[in-house]
């Protein structure tokens, strides 16, 4: 069974894998509070997120149109931002404040990534384990008396 969610803002944007990067995006964004919200601006850590979002969703939607790998990290990132922030951490590269910022992004870029690519690999693997189970089943539960017989 595949779940559609439909996440509103500035347009509407259904995608399947939603329950995938949801808890990812919780996450992240509790350790980027947690870890640099009293070291950077807000725009900086805002910024990071964006990138960390777009790392993990490049392994499921990276090679194909930019447009919705775009829309859908729009929307991920505006599970935590009001709207003009997530447009600001969308479309701008703030200043640094702290000369470590760029290989932080890189960092969280490429880590999340992996992680991205780990979940799409988990999610592949319970597709074809799915695919393969026999119909039959899927269809009814298990009967004691006929596994005796």
């Amino acid at each position: 069974m595949v779940t559609v969610v439909t996440i509103r803002c500035a347009m509407d944007i259904r995608f399947p894998e939603f329950e995938i990067f949801a808890p990812k995006v919780e996450v992240a964004w509790s350790a980027l509070q947690q870890r640099y919200a009293n070291r950077l601006t807000e725009a900086e850590v805002d910024y990071l997120f964006a990138c960390l979002i777009f790392g993990l969703t490049s392994p499921a939607f990276g090679e194909g149109e930019p447009s919705f790998h775009f829309d859908i990290c729009r929307a991920l990132v505006a599970m935590k931002l009001p709207p003009d922030r997530a447009g600001a951490a969308l479309y701008t590269v703030p200043a640094p404040t702290e000369p470590w910022v760029e290989s932080l992004r890189e960092q969280l870029e490429s880590q999340s990534a992996k992680m991205g690519q780990t979940l799409q690999e988990m999610r592949n693997s319970n597709d074809d384990q799915v695919a393969d189970a026999d119909p039959s089943v899927l269809s009814r539960p298990v009967n004691n008396e006929e596994k005796a017989a």
